[in-house]
């Protein structure tokens, strides 16, 4: 009997045992589905999240650039002067720092001839020459335009040789290496025959004396 019953015991035990073995076994096979849901679910989550995620320098650089290349005058004229000022300001930015192919900045100079007076392209022949050659001069100096501003609000109209024309001041943050100033330049705009605000020249600001 006592052989039995520790025979009995024995049987019980391990019964026991397998009975904990399995209730172990159940509970480490849920955690283990826990824990690949888990990954299931932050893997979704990142791809989600990636594919809202905002672009990197490199595509910025490359919407800023198409943004300008893109951009069709017949169809969308800047409405006014000071659009037209931020608009030259915004392409010099662009073409003083990105990333962009020798296609793309024929493209870009090409937007900014067309926001120019027909009188000013008639006088400079070489208007795109120069300006690429400027912005060559420019980055291999390290001169950049972090910042601008439009800082004139309400132009005034003046008519000029039969010519309505405006006066609209912008200021430039350049930098020069690790050296800023800013500088205000002076756009002299005159309004053409189809009714659109050319920049027709500008020059820096002359600073009054006791300014």
């Amino acid at each position: 009997m006592r052989n039995d019953f520790l025979c009995g015991v024995r049987i019980a035990q391990k019964r026991g045992e397998m009975e904990n073995n399995s209730a172990k076994s159940a509970i480490i096979k849920s955690i283990v589905l826990v824990v690949l849901g888990a990954i299931i679910i932050l893997g979704a989550y990142l791809l989600v999240t990636r594919s809202k995620k905002p672009k990197g320098s490199e595509d910025y650089d490359l919407t800023v650039v198409d943004g300008i290349t893109t951009t069709d005058l017949n169809k969308n004229y800047p409405p006014d002067g000071m659009k037209v000022v931020e608009l030259y300001a915004k392409i010099m930015q662009v073409l003083y720092k990105e990333t962009y192919t020798e296609d793309q900045e024929d493209d870009m100079i090409k937007v900014l001839k067309g926001i120019m007076d027909d009188e000013l392209i008639a006088g400079n022949p070489n208007f795109a020459n120069g300006i690429k050659n400027d912005v060559k001069t420019k980055r291999e100096e390290d001169y950049s335009i972090p910042l601008f501003v439009v800082t004139t609000k309400k132009p005034v109209t003046k008519e000029l040789d039969g010519k309505k024309t405006q006066l609209i001041e912008c200021k430039f943050l350049l930098r020069h290496g690790t050296i800023s100033e800013n500088i205000i330049y002076q756009f002299i705009l005159r309004k053409d025959d189809e009714g659109k605000w050319k920049i027709y020249g500008w020059e820096p600001k002359v600073e009054q004396d006791g300014n």
